[in-house]
Order: structure tokens, then C-alpha cells, then sequence
């Protein structure tokens, strides 16, 4: 473990600029060098915000922007698990001490996160999950990055406080649309009414920072082997892996079918089922929204 005092040259410069940065951090792995975005939402995620929060991550780890968020269940998990695909380092803040991963379940991810990025907290060990650690966690969150990304918030939410900080310390402030049925979108939509950009997909962020040149190259780089991997992904017959076929074999063109009938008829998760919907997502061989999936037709 690493202790930064708020002078030492280590200290995050951006978090330093903030009106209140906490006056030590105690660090457990590396803080990464390059620019951080934070993505952050509900804890009750749907399997569409899990999906978004995964993928933009891991397009942002692509490009070399590093994903900063809580370490929470739902998106904060999504996002970190996303990120950890690519290959930029990830930062979780956390609202405990370092010897007090919460949620328990998250020791797996908060190890995997340490290896090559950082786990941050300005609570020395022992310090419990009290309720009022994580609004002051979420100014460290949104502290550390050039903007944060909201994707599922209810009305009343801990991803909008750090959005509102955000807002109040100049950074940028990103929300991911969703469906109008859907309560955890009501706070999403509030902030895009209120002047956040909308997020479609990850160029929607990086467009916002045009100094970052490197970020850009190499967006740029990713973009083209990305759509190289989807041409290639619709003229294939279908996934390889088996795993990802089970799926994508249950799936028809033009009528959707339900997550929660797939997993059923697999036999399998909910949490695994997203995990493979992610990847033929992300490989372009299915289409799923609001809870239904198909297969991604030719033309598609």
C-alpha cells in the first residue's frame, strides 16, 4: 500500500484542482499515468445497462483511456470488467479501507484491478461501508477524470451526485439513453434535459476532448479493426465458440426472444447469460434491446 499526501509529486494533478481533495489517498496497486473517464450507474442495472457500461469501457481501455469508477455491483462492476478486457489499466475508489472490499463478492475483481491499475480510497483500514463514505467517495471519482459517464440512474442516485459534482468542477457530464418504460433511465434523461451530452457510443466521448491526440490515434486505429471484425463477424455463419453458439443457435432473425427464456432454455445464469450476449454483441452477431435478442441479419 501507498499513502499520497495532497503535496507529493504522485498526487493526482487533476484531482488536486477540485475545491475539497481529500488531503491523503491510500493506494493499493499503480495509478495510471493516462487520461481517466469514469463511468458510473445504478447498482440495479438492467442486462442493457450492464451490456453499455461493459462495452464503452472496454472501447475507452482500447483507446487508451483509462475507467475509472466504484467498484459497486451493476455498472460500476460492468464497467471495471470491460475495461479489464482491454488493454489500459483500470482505477476503482472505494468508500471502505483497502482491507475492506465491498461488496465482499468484488475480491476477485478488486485483485484484478490491483495488478495493473490501482484501487484509491482516502479511508485508512478498517473503515466500514457506512452509508455517508460513498457521497464523499463519488467527489474522488469524479475528481480523478476529465468526465463522467452516467448509464442508468434513477431520479434520486449516487451516479447523479457525481455527475453533479462533475458538473460543478467543470468536467464533462455524459448520460446514456434508455428506455422511457425504465425508472433507472428517469435520472439519465433528466441530465441529458439538463444539458449532458448524449452517449451513443464511444466517439460520442472522445469528440469532447480534442487535445487528446493519442486517445484519437488510436481510436482511430481501433475503429477501423473494429469494423473490420464486424464485416467479418456478419459474413461468418455464426460464432465459433461453443458457449457464444448455444446462444446465437436459440435466436431467430425477426422475432425476438427474452433473456430470461434463453437462459432458461440453456440452463445457465442470468449474470452468464450477459457475459455471452456481450461478446456476440460486441461481435456483431446479435442484436439485443429492452430485454428481447435476435440474430444481426446480413444487412444489418
Amino acid at each position: 500500500m501507498t499513502t499520497l499526501q495532497v503535496g507529493d509529486e504522485g498526487y493526482p494533478a487533476c484531482l488536486r484542482q477540485i475545491h475539497d481533495p481529500p488531503a491523503r489517498l491510500f493506494v493499493q496497486g499503480r495509478l495510471p499515468a493516462e487520461e481517466m473517464i469514469a463511468i458510473v450507474g445504478s447498482r440495479r442495472a438492467t442486462p442493457y445497462g450492464l451490456r453499455v457500461a461493459y462495452r464503452l469501457a472496454a472501447d475507452l481501455s482500447q483507446c487508451g483511456v483509462v475507467v475509472v469508477s466504484g467498484l459497486a455491483r451493476g455498472v460500476d462492476a460492468a464497467a471495471h470488467r470491460g475495461a479489464l478486457s482491454g488493454p489500459t489499466p483500470t482505477v476503482a475508489v472505494m468508500a471502505t479501507g483497502l482491507d475492506r472490499i465491498y461488496p465482499p463478492e468484488h475480491a476477485d475483481l478488486a485483485a484484478q484491478i490491483a495488478r495493473t491499475g490501482a484501487l484509491v480510497t482516502e479511508a485508512p483500514d478498517g473503515t466500514p461501508p457506512l452509508p455517508s463514505r460513498f457521497p464523499v467517495r463519488n467527489r474522488i471519482i469524479c475528481g480523478l477524470s476529465k468526465g463522467v459517464v452516467v448509464v442508468e440512474a434513477a431520479a434520486r442516485s449516487g451516479a447523479l451526485i457525481t455527475a453533479n459534482m462533475a458538473g460543478r468542477e467543470g468536467r464533462e457530464v455524459f448520460a446514456v439513453p434508455g428506455s422511457i418504460e425504465n425508472p433507472l433511465t428517469e435520472g439519465t434523461h433528466a441530465l441529458i434535459d439538463d444539458g449532458a451530452k448524449l452517449v451513443r457510443d464511444v466517439d460520442d466521448i472522445l469528440e469532447e476532448f480534442p487535445t487528446l491526440a493519442r486517445v484519437h490515434a488510436r481510436a482511430r486505429t481501433y475503429a477501423s479493426a473494429r469494423a473490420d471484425r464486424y464485416a467479418h463477424a456478419r459474413a461468418d455463419s455464426g460464432p465459433q465458440e461453443t458457449a457464444l453458439r448455444d446462444v446465437w443457435e436459440l435466436l431467430d432473425l425477426d422475432i425476438p426472444r427474452h433473456h430470461d427464456e434463453v437462459a432458461t432454455q440453456l440452463g445457465i445464469t442470468a449474470a452468464e447469460l450477459n457475459r455471452r450476449i456481450t461478446v456476440l454483441e460486441m461481435g456483431n452477431y446479435i442484436i439485443g434491446d429492452a430485454g428481447g435478442l435476435r440474430r444481426r441479419g446480413p444487412a444489418s
